[in-house]
């Protein structure tokens, strides 16, 4: 679509939004970051007083705001910065009420009523208030954390946004700071600071991203959030799930500042349970008895104050970070040149497992020699074990101004300035297993965000707000080592198939808010809209260095596959089947874009449009009605279908079906969603709450990147098999007699590639001493072609959304909260194989599934897809996104609150929730095609299990405590005052592991041998992410039906005020993050089965055998499924490798203990 016509159309659907609104006024998303001071003026015979007068003072900075009441009597100050307020009611004939010490949070409506007494202007009654405990007029459910808990909760991160893990119907989505509301996945939610939008487009994440920079806003520049979790307003949209709504700090009429500094230093702080045990295990590894933070430091500090008295107020912000630590790898396979175990002796790397002519227990006449043999385990010994440096940076500038214009005009403007860089950071882990450091790469983030607002007063009831933002999100990643990446199963090594990242993205966004509110009688109305302009750029060519890949039946095949393939056409590698063992090899090819430093490139835009209209209509004194409607458009080009150069003697364009009905149209779909909610008071103190609401989502720019250029005419995938078989101790392989001939001679021998790679060149740096380096040189014909594609209606999911809660106010200050939230989410993404689409199988298989102790406990007999079944035979998949995946989420939370007084304020938090769904992958891996893998492409209501991000049970706590003691004498006063305690808990019931089956039992492959079309038993199994066959999950036992191991975290905070002047005091803190030092296990091994062909058989703690047996008419005994070899008993190594047994006990979230110490200066 041409930039003309894109304006064109932007044009007219910003039109529709207008008229919709039935007003004229710029368009964008919502008026986040401010709160509104409402209520109702009678006399003292009860009757409204109309026109009565309505001062509404911030006693912060001295702006005022003049209002008069409605002809009902009611008045509403909207738009207000949270902060400290006098509202004075009243004057004229009337007496005059002052309400003083009010606090206005974000998001919140303070209730503000008065009764006046007939008498002369002069009679003043001056009440000294405190904010009401209940917010009688919100119908949402929310929960704020305010400027008191942001300022003295511990984080480990710095990072504001960690704490929305703190708030009911949430919970982790990945281990990285990925939140899920009510069970929709973290890529549905929304993030405003300022009334901005701060979510990255293309992966639909805050800015930053939660795997990314430690944060993007320093904490020391936020005033305080809310999290929105149901039924918020029609203001706010484009997010099925929820929201966070965040405010930064501005200057007030009095100089006020802080210095601080953060440190961290390894002498107190526990090692990672799971590092620990590795290095005194499993053949020892000391270095991992390394503390991955050597040093961490965080400095900076912050000052604001006025310019000019009342009018013009000035905010600075500097945050620095450093941290400079040890990445740590290791591996849960036994690697060592000196023998241990039998030829078959699975997860063991040492000669006794080597094909050597003459090794106990291996027979054949043919193999690679014994000292290639030490060369390659010497070669992937350095490679697991490895401690490299990582060092992180990060300088962040924040300047603010706010200007009282005049009575009727205040305005604001801010810059937020962030550069981080980190030496290891494309996988931000500490800790990893059977992994490598050639598999990272280092990474920037560079954050530029401009946003300014302008408040308007029209009139005595009305006042109109307007935001503009510009936002710049750039994200590289360079690579530690070249392509191919080999994941051999004992180690993956070689750059990751999403590396180099030149831009991933380059991202620009132009926002426009106008959002207009007029009180008439007892209604409130608001109207408003929202423009988004999002320019991405994004230049990184996935697979563009090639993936093989090693997935037999065990990591022992796997292992002895690798080695004959490593020293192909060496001398001393009598293998004749050798470079050909390994299961798949996948690269992708960029076509149009072939100048170096361009492949991958795309450069698109996407707008964002909606517009809405709401009505809060206060029906009596103690019942508030609030009914909306919003608009939502998402727009985004077509993918661009010109001719495309020839490639290996492919034209794509040439293949017909299914290419124009999946790669030619993104949908744009429009939405109406309207939502109502009200808040009852039946009784003083006492708040029934509820609502429903319909609530649309955004679609993630990375999945309409991938549409329009990994969609087989810009960028091809070209896919190998090979023999996926290794060298048996007693039998030769299926191997074809003389690679690359016949029907063979689309085989690519390793470690060659057959395109040239991206990022670093090809080198011999990632193969063993003596062994083949890689070169380009492609087989004598191309690989079958996979492509990227979406159904004509993949749309933006959407959900249902209703609650229905009762708060109670209890004494000492606090209150009780008790709710329900269910939701239905409709149409969320599943990308299977379209190739298979609609097909009916034409074969039958039976599996026998075994127990520990080799019985058959029972038979699964399936219709399997043949190759002859696709659709189109001359590609291979055709991994295509549908909006065809529903959820279910059911919960029941308590609050107990108490907001800051006498020293004391707590939030403490109970959810029980059950999530289920038909195949909705979590957020942390659902960004591009992302998905779980459905067995039947056919049948998505197969998948219905538990949702990857089910939780049911959740427990927060957080609270902080300045205790005083009435003591007269000063010494013992000052000795045991001004201490603060304070932490924040969690504790959770575990999420559901996510099952594999080890094996292949179809490679998707068109030989005979093969079958299937695709993987899994009814061979239509698909990787989302590659494309390629996959086994899938077990398909004997419901998906998702086994949970992982809950945890328990609670950080805490010791800190002591010293007075130093009249204004100026230090602090000195200890933070003690996981101060219980709980084992928190952050991933468990997830391959619960293994696949075995008949006759084959597998060797662990316990041992399977798959026998010949009978079958139903029409189907034949394919194979066995049998339980994972390894039962948590035997060698250390089994015991690692047992389903269910922990792999990790740390991730971006939770770690072993940590200490930090702080200093800080405030004045």
């Amino acid at each position: 679509m041409t930039p003309k016509r894109t304006l064109k159309r932007l044009a007219c659907s910003a039109a529709a939004a207008l008229v919709f609104t039935s007003m004229t006024i710029s368009a964008t998303a919502q008026t986040s970051g401010v709160g509104n001071i409402s209520g109702t003026v009678t006399d003292t015979s009860g009757a409204v007083v109309p026109n009565a007068s309505v001062t509404v003072i911030n006693t912060d900075t001295g702006v005022t705001r003049t209002l008069t009441t409605s002809g009902a009597g009611d008045y509403n100050s909207p738009f207000l910065q949270p902060g400290h307020y006098e509202v004075v009611l009243g004057g004229g004939n009337y007496s005059k009420v002052d309400r003083k010490n009010l606090v206005l949070t974000v998001g919140q409506v303070l209730s503000i009523d008065a009764t006046l007494t007939s008498g002369s202007v002069s009679t003043t009654v001056d009440v000294t208030a405190t904010t009401p405990i209940l917010d009688t007029e919100k119908t949402e459910v929310s929960q704020t954390f305010d400027a008191n808990l942001l300022a003295n909760l511990p984080v480990a991160t710095r990072n504001w946004s960690a704490f929305v893990l703190n708030t009911p119907n949430v919970v982790q989505d990945g281990g990285t700071g990925l939140v899920s509301f009510h069970g929709i996945s973290g890529l549905y939610n929304q993030n405003y600071v300022d009334g901005s939008n701060n979510n990255q487009m293309l992966f639909s994440e805050a800015r930053g991203r939660s795997s990314g920079a430690p944060y993007v806003y320093s904490i020391d520049s936020i005033k305080e959030f809310q999290a929105e979790t149901s039924n918020y307003s029609v203001e706010f949209g484009q997010a099925a799930g929820g929201q966070v709504n965040a405010i930064t700090k501005s200057g007030t009429n009095h100089i006020h500042g802080d210095v601080f500094y953060y440190l961290r230093y390894p002498d107190l702080n526990a090692l990672d349970p799971f590092s620990k045990y590795s290095a005194l295990h499993n053949g020892g590894t000391p270095f991992l008895l390394t503390q991955p933070i050597h040093q961490q430091h965080q400095f900076g500090g912050s000052v604001g104050g006025p310019i000019i008295p009342d009018r013009l107020f000035y905010f600075f912000t500097y945050d620095g970070f450093r941290k400079v630590g040890r990445v740590l790898y290791s591996d849960s396979n036994v690697i060592s040149t000196t023998g241990t175990g039998s030829y078959t002796t699975n997860n063991t790397a040492t000669p006794n497992q080597c094909p050597v002519v003459g090794t106990t227990g291996y027979t054949q006449n043919f193999g690679i020699t014994s000292t290639q043999c030490v060369n390659a385990i010497s070669f992937l010994q350095g490679l697991s074990n490895a401690a490299p440096g990582r060092f992180q940076k990060q300088n962040l500038f924040f300047p603010r101004l706010d200007y009282h214009i005049n009575s009727r005009n205040d305005a604001f403007v801010d810059y937020n300035f962030a550069d981080f860089d980190s030496s290891y950071g494309y996988s931000p882990a500490n800790t990893f297993s059977n992994s490598s450091p050639s598999t990272n790469a280092p990474t920037s983030y560079h954050e530029r965000f401009l946003v300014a607002g302008l408040t308007t007063q029209i009139g005595k009831t009305s006042v109109n707000q307007v935001h503009f933002q510009y936002g710049r999100d750039l994200e590289t990643a360079g690579a530690n080592a070249p392509g191919p990446s080999v994941a051999t199963g004992i180690v993956t090594f070689g750059m990751p198939n999403a590396l180099p990242r030149i831009a991933e993205p380059d991202e620009h966004r132009i926002q426009f808010t106008d959002v207009f509110s007029t009180t008439h009688g007892h209604h409130t109305f608001k109207f408003g809209g929202d423009l988004n302009n999002v320019h991405e750029v994004m230049i990184n060519l996935f697979q563009g260095g090639g993936i093989y890949s090693y997935s037999g039946t065990n990591n022992n095949v796997n292992f002895q596959s690798y080695l004959q393939d490593a020293f192909a056409g060496q001398t001393g590698d009598t293998d004749p089947f050798a470079g050909y063992h390994y299961t798949s090899f996948v690269q992708t090819v960029d076509v149009v874009n072939t100048a170096a430093g361009t492949q991958g490139k795309d450069d698109f835009y996407m707008n964002m449009v909606d517009g809405f209209a709401e009505d809060s209509w206060k029906m009596r004194s103690n019942f508030t009605l609030t009914a909306g409607i919003r608009y939502d458009i998402q727009i985004t080009p077509a993918p661009q279908y010109t001719t495309p150069p020839t490639i290996a003697g492919i034209n794509p364009l040439n293949y017909g079906t299914p290419f124009p009905l999946y790669s030619k149209t993104i949908k744009n779909v429009s939405r109406f969603q309207p939502r109502v909610g009200f808040a009852w008071e039946p009784n003083p103190g006492t708040v029934v709450r509820g609502g429903y609401g319909v609530f649309s989502a955004l679609n993630q720019g990375s999945t309409y990147y991938a549409d329009r250029v990994e969609n087989g005419v810009v960028q091809i995938n070209f896919n190998y098999s090979g023999c996926g078989a290794t060298t048996t101790a007693t039998a030769t392989v299926s191997c074809p007699s003389v690679p690359g001939t016949g029907t063979t001679a689309a085989k690519l021998g390793f470690p060659n590639v057959p395109f040239a790679v991206t990022g670093p060149a090809l080198s011999g740096s990632l193969h063993p001493t003596g062994g083949t380096v890689a070169s380009v040189n492609g087989p004598t014909s191309p690989g079958a072609q996979s492509f990227h594609g979406l159904d004509p209606n993949f749309a933006p999911p959407y959900a249902h959304e209703a609650d229905l809660s009762v708060e109670q106010a209890l004494p000492g200050k606090m209150s009780l909260s008790v709710g329900y939230v269910g939701t239905r989410g409709m149409r969320l993404p599943v990308f299977i194989d379209a190739n298979l689409l609609g097909q009916t199988p034409h074969g039958l298989r039976s599996y026998n599934v075994l127990d520990g102790s080799n019985n058959v406990t029972k038979q699964l007999t399936v219709p399997v897809y043949l190759p002859t079944d696709r659709i189109n035979q001359t590609i291979a998949t055709y991994n295509t996104g549908f909006s065809k995946a529903n959820t279910w989420y059911n919960s029941l939370a308590a609050t107990v609150r108490r907001p800051f007084a006498n020293g004391l304020e707590v939030l403490m938090n109970y959810t029980w929730a059950h999530a289920s769904d038909t195949g909705q992958v979590g957020g942390a891996n659902g960004t591009f095609y992302g998905g779980d893998a459905p067995l039947d492409p056919n049948n998505q209501k197969a998948e219905n299990g538990l949702s990857d991000i089910d939780i049911r049970n959740r427990f927060t706590l957080s609270f902080v405590y300045q205790p005083h003691l009435l003591e007269s004498n000063k010494l013992v006063k000052h000795l045991v005052d001004d201490w603060t305690f304070s932490g924040a808990d969690i504790a959770s019931a575990g999420q559901p592991i996510f099952m594999s089956m080890a094996g292949t039992v179809y490679s998707g492959s068109t030989s005979s041998t093969s079958y299937g079309d695709d993987g899994g038993i009814y061979g239509g199994a698909m990787s989302s992410g590659s494309g390629l066959a996959t086994t899938g999950r077990p398909p004997q036992i419901g998906r998702n039906s086994i949970i992982g191991p809950g945890y328990n975290n609670l950080d805490f905070r010791l800190s002591r005020n010293i007075p130093i002047h009249e204004k100026i005091y230090a602090q000195f803190s200890a933070d003690a993050f996981n101060l219980l030092n709980h084992t928190i296990i952050t991933s468990v091994v997830g391959t619960q089965s293994q696949y075995l062909n008949v006759g084959a058989s597998s060797s662990g703690t316990v041992t399977a055998t798959c026998l010949a047996g009978g079958a139903p008419a029409g189907s034949t005994l394919q194979g066995c499924i049998a339980p994972n070899p390894n039962l948590g008993s035997g060698t250390v190594s089994q015991r690692l490798n047992a389903f269910g047994a922990v792999s990790g006990t740390n991730n971006g979230l939770y770690t072993a203990r940590q200490m930090q110490f702080s200093a800080k200066v405030f004045f």
